[in-house]
């Protein structure tokens, strides 16, 4: 499927608990593939709640990473703070930083959701991530959200995330809420939260021919 990958997470904490060696050769496989894998936001936000950040990010280079997320959606950052930590790991560190708006636990008003992206991206983020749990309410899709984002930014800097079992979200409601973004924006809109065995079925929706293809 790395034809239709661009990006690989390694969710939450798993790059902390594979050896070192299982690791390099995961991140050499995604790279043999043209696919840039980087550790997940909330390792980044583990970090960060030890006083550790600069550890972590000098410690994701020395395994291999060349790309990370900075997100605060279970740990919250002042806005002052996610920038600052968005140019360090890209002017200091070298990283190519993916920025993550939105909360895992309660909705984010589309003002400051605005403004959040806006300063990732003013910091130096490359894209920024919109986090499932922010852009539902409830199983329906926060539509208000997602005109606002549009109207703001080019839908290459935004990765929209889809809800996953974390969330309490079952499949039909993936499909149903993938669906409804194709709508809105577009088949060629950038996705994620997508599993291993849903690639290949997503790009038959993209494509117009899959078993549930949008309207």
């Amino acid at each position: 499927s790395g034809a239709y990958i661009d990006l690989a997470k390694i969710a939450v904490g798993i790059a902390g608990l594979l050896e070192s060696d299982v690791l390099s050769a995961k991140l050499k496989t995604y790279r043999d593939y043209e696919v840039k894998p980087f550790p997940g936001g909330q390792y980044l936000e583990y970090a960060v709640g030890k006083g550790l950040e600069a550890v972590f990010l000098k410690e994701a280079g020395e395994a291999g990473f060349d790309m990370i997320e900075v997100s605060d959606n279970t740990v919250p950052f002042e806005a002052a703070f996610k920038m600052d930590l968005i140019r360090k790991a890209r002017e200091e560190f070298g990283f190519t930083v993916l920025g993550e708006v939105g909360s895992k636990i309660s909705a984010t008003e589309v003002g400051p959701f605005i403004a959040d992206v806006k300063q990732c991206l003013e910091a130096g983020a490359w894209k920024v991530f919109v986090e499932a749990a922010d852009l539902l309410d409830g199983e329906d899709l926060r539509v208000e959200l997602v005109k606002a984002l549009k109207d703001e930014f080019s839908l290459e800097q935004l990765i929209f995330e889809l809800p996953g079992w974390w969330i309490g979200s079952g499949g039909g409601l993936k499909v149903e809420i993938l669906n409804r973004l194709f709508k809105e924006l577009g088949p060629e809109v950038n996705l994620a939260n997508i599993e291993e065995n849903e690639i290949l079925f997503l790009e038959t929706q993209r494509r117009r021919t899959g078993v549930s293809g949008f309207q």
